[in-house]
């Protein structure tokens, strides 16, 4: 089986729960819920005394999002490999031992890892803050391209430094044209504007997006920006809503899955299940209807833990798709 490769920030992820996020903002930091923040050291240390004073640590978990989708995808059966950075540090070693089974050989290390703090409230919001730390670092040159000779899959997610979006985009110069791409960017690279991206996204077969990364990307209202940034490139573009389930767009056509109810843990990494449930059955050549509604169903699963605690497992993947073990 070739492998699928994930490209993208490595971070440890500190999972905190406080009662209202209200009480961790200062007139220094305007929390909001559902965003995703980045500052100095010494914001981010002012936030971890907020979180020490008046959050409880529930969980520490491995995170980033193409890593989360190749540790799902991983966990399912398929060979997967990462590519990214981590520091020389304990952070990275905790890294390293939380992708398990996915192969490792393609992430070097230096400096400090990356690390996110995750907070969660009573009412299920969630907001990041993230440094980017070696993450921010990892340039063209530090990436053994022999070691992608033998993929069929990149999945591609967002760096907030300019050395490694710039390796992304290089990289696929080197990929052989039977490699498909599938990307997630995300806000981060939404900002970035269509121009900045245009190169990834015109490589895609898969484009997943939210609602407003489509806005953010075309100033376009959801079906005229979506038939617009397929005209780039995508087969296939997933608009992901949340708790209103995703929409997937195809040049013959759509269609709509709904949500599944599940009693919320923990929401990060949702999305990042959601795709990986949505490649595995690209992987094993199912209908992208087929496809969808397991990725729904997966990522309904993994929001009732902590961190990576309710990933999918091969088990998932059988009982769905009646494979034999």
């Amino acid at each position: 089986m070739k492998s699928l490769a994930g490209f993208g920030a490595l971070n440890l992820d500190l999972i905190f729960e406080v009662d209202d996020l209200r009480t961790i903002s200062t007139d220094k930091f305007r929390l909001e819920p559902g965003k995703e923040f980045f500052g100095s050291d010494q914001e981010f240390q002012s936030l971890l005394d907020q979180l020490n004073r008046f959050g409880t640590l529930k969980s520490k978990s491995g995170g980033g999002s193409a890593a989360n989708t190749t540790v799902a995808l991983a966990r399912m059966g398929f060979s997967t490999r990462f590519i990214g950075k981590i520091g020389n540090d304990q952070e990275g070693d905790f890294l390293l031992e939380g992708l398990k089974p996915v192969q490792t050989n393609l992430i070097c290390r230096g400096e400090r890892s990356g690390v996110c703090l995750v907070v969660l409230d009573r009412h299920q919001d969630r907001l990041l803050f993230v440094q980017g730390n070696a993450n921010s670092t990892l340039a063209i040159g530090e990436i053994d391209l022999d070691g992608l000779t033998d993929i069929s899959w990149i999945h591609l997610t967002s760096f907030i430094g300019d050395p490694p979006f710039e390796a992304q985009k290089a990289i696929m110069n080197h990929l052989g044209s039977s490699v498909k791409v599938s990307m997630d960017p995300g806000e981060i690279y939404a900002k970035k504007g269509l121009d900045q991206i245009r190169p990834l996204i015109k490589r895609c077969h898969v484009l997943f997006l939210t609602q407003r990364e489509v806005r953010m990307l075309t100033d376009l209202d959801l079906s005229a920006g979506i038939k617009s940034l397929m005209g780039i490139g995508p087969s296939v573009l997933v608009c992901k809503k949340g708790n209103q389930g995703s929409h997937v767009f195809t040049k013959e056509g759509d269609f709509v899955v709904p949500a599944i109810e599940a009693e919320v843990v923990d929401n990060t990494g949702a999305g990042d299940v959601y795709n990986a449930g949505f490649l595995s059955g690209l992987l094993l050549g199912k209908s992208l209807e087929e496809s969808a509604h397991f990725a729904t169903t997966v990522a309904s699963k993994s929001v009732t833990g902590y961190g990576r605690d309710q990933y999918p497992t091969r088990k998932d993947l059988e009982a769905f798709f009646h494979l034999q073990g």
